[in-house]
């Protein structure tokens, strides 16, 4: 069998699309005069955004450093809605009610750019699962949620004691609304 055949013998016994089964949830609020996010009984809008102004993002490239903290395990799917109370800039008052899983990744697709036959086959079979970042932006009257992932390909790098698989990372626009 050559190495062509093998890869897509492989690749055509990866699950596809790659799916998810748990995942992190992380927030952020910008240009807001007010900003509540309620997850699973959790409050996401730092203190202050509270009760006053959110400010504009800090730099042009804060996304690039935006990461989720908090887990949602797979015994707790679907996790349910995701609460949302904030004031635009124009003071207009705002509240909605997000159901991530049903509402933006209701087949719970993970969002990546990896070919299928770039894929490693151990890694998208293995039982540990995927995870990703699903990220929510509160900006003014705009709330767009990302998913961040990273896909372990079969391509190595490096020499010697140093070689490992490369892993694709990105972020990945999956839903927004203007309110």
């Amino acid at each position: 069998m050559t190495q062509g055949t093998r890869l897509a013998n492989a690749s055509a016994d990866l699950p596809w699309p790659l799916t998810f089964d748990a995942f992190s949830f992380g927030t952020w609020a910008f240009n807001t005069l007010r900003c509540n996010i309620i997850f699973r009984g959790h409050q996401f809008a730092l203190d202050n955004e509270l009760d006053g102004p959110s400010g504009p993002p800090p730099t042009s490239n804060w996304m690039d450093r935006w990461s989720a903290s908090f887990n949602v395990f797979a015994d707790m799917m679907p996790p349910g809605q995701v609460e949302v109370r904030w004031t635009s800039m124009d003071g207009v008052e705002h509240y909605v009610e997000i159901d991530l899983i049903r509402d933006i990744f209701p087949d719970r697709a993970i969002l990546h750019d990896v070919a299928r036959e770039d894929v490693w086959e151990f890694w998208a079979t293995d039982s540990f699962g995927h995870h990703p970042e699903v990220l929510m932006e509160v900006n003014d009257r705009t709330i767009t949620v990302y998913m961040r992932s990273c896909i372990m390909t079969q391509t190595w790098e490096g020499e010697g004691d140093d070689r490992r698989r490369i892993m694709r990372p990105g972020l990945f626009k999956a839903w927004a609304k203007t309110y």
